[in-house]
């Protein structure tokens, strides 16, 4: 435990050199799309509690997958591996240390935001809300470590990354209705994973349902087990390298 504090540590202090960039990731590129929606909504009787969570689930992809994921590409370079050599800590521990660091970092903006999400809504189900923003996080965690593992060269994972953050956003009724939509662009949205996370965030909330809450925690659960599984593998035959003095 103490080797994945240290970790985190070092994660924070090399974020120092990303601080704008985080800023814009964390802070406003989610806050920037609920703005760009009300504005050219132009209604007023847009539920606060709808947007909010979608602004958790956007702030969590902006983060995990244009930052977090790339962090993960980043830690597989030769020469990052060697900076880690010098400490006494394995490559899983690595990935735990960094993965904590970014929960940490969003920790305090889900938190902030809940309140407002809570006294906006006449009902809830306490223990499904947050169990859904649990599994949330679990998700995107490992969707972004998944990334990260699967991606060698850091130019076009920087690339690929941003597109794929913005896809996930785009395509999943973050910030707009499911339910006004056409058939078939439902059937696009409820590809995406980000679909049945709002899913099982906003049914406990009172919202209508994009599905059956069972189909999207199953949907959910079966790519959270089939990414795990590559990414014990690939963090299997990855080794932090040994230094020659």
């Amino acid at each position: 435990m103490d080797k994945i504090i240290t970790a985190i540590q070092m994660q924070f202090k090399t974020l120092r050199i990303y601080l704008l960039q985080l800023f814009l990731v964390v802070f406003v590129m989610p806050f920037s799309y609920a703005l760009v929606v009300l504005l050219s909504s132009g209604t007023q009787n847009v539920s606060v509690s709808y947007l909010l969570s979608g602004y958790i689930v956007s702030t969590l992809i902006s983060t995990f997958l244009a930052m977090l994921a790339l962090s993960i590409t980043n830690l597989r370079q030769k020469e990052v591996l060697e900076l880690y050599s010098t400490y006494a800590v394995t490559f899983p521990e690595v990935i735990v240390s960094v993965c904590l660091t970014y929960v940490l970092i969003v920790l305090p903006i889900i938190v902030a935001v809940l309140p407002f999400i809570l006294i906006h809504v006449s009902s809830v189900n306490y223990l499904m809300f947050f169990l859904a923003i649990i599994i949330s996080i679990l998700f995107l965690l490992c969707f972004s470590v998944y990334l990260g593992l699967s991606m060698k060269n850091l130019f076009i994972a920087n690339g690929l990354l941003q597109l794929i953050s913005w896809a996930f956003i785009l395509f999943s009724p973050i910030y707009y209705s499911f339910q006004s939509q056409s058939t078939v662009f439902k059937y696009v949205l409820l590809i995406n994973p980000t679909t049945h996370l709002l899913n099982i965030i906003r049914i406990p909330l009172g919202f209508a349902p994009t599905a059956s809450v069972w189909i999207s925690y199953m949907y959910v659960s079966l790519l959270i087990a089939l990414m795990l599984l590559y990414i014990s593998k690939r963090v299997r035959s990855t080794y932090i390298l040994e230094k020659i003095f």
